[in-house]
């Protein structure tokens, strides 16, 4: 009795084990395909002679096009 109570935790434990070890894989190969693209996006401009990441505050300029209607009044 107590071999076959051995054998069922045994067995549950490597079933436990695999399907978290299964779960986790998912989860780390998304992280580090989203952190390859992270870093494969970063534009030049945004680094510093050393190739680090600058910290400073960045300018950022909006190119906004108003249209009017002045030309249906006439």
């Amino acid at each position: 009795m107590e071999i076959a109570l051995v054998v069922l935790v045994v067995l549950g434990a490597f079933i436990l084990g695999i399907t978290v070890s299964w779960l986790a894989k998912g989860y780390v190969e998304d992280y580090v395909e989203n952190a390859a693209y992270a870093r494969a996006v970063i534009h030049p401009e945004m680094l510093d002679g050393d190739g680090n990441m600058l910290h400073d505050e960045l300018i950022y300029l909006r190119n906004e096009i108003q249209t009017t209607d002045d030309d249906d009044e006439d």
